[in-house]
């Protein structure tokens, strides 16, 4: 089966639009993935902004919670 040299041109013209459909679809995802890089880097930052906030309130309120609502009935006192 012959392939005129029109045929041939026909496919090496599919084969480099096909390859720069690659690179375009590897290309726009590298942004994508660039982009979500960096919303997920400052969303773990902010969450990491909050904890350290956070954790030590929590651990007052606790002691607070602790010395409010502390239940002193075993604790007997003679006069």
């Amino acid at each position: 089966m012959e392939r005129s040299l029109r045929d041939i041109l026909e496919w090496v013209v599919l084969g480099l639009l096909v390859v720069v459909g690659v690179l375009l679809a590897l290309w726009v995802g590298g942004w994508v993935f660039t982009f979500l890089g960096r919303v997920l880097l400052a969303l773990s930052g902010l969450i990491w902004e909050l904890l350290r906030f956070a954790i030590p309130l929590l651990v007052l309120a606790a002691i607070g919670y602790g010395v409010v609502y502390q239940d002193f009935t075993h604790i007997s006192v003679s006069w």
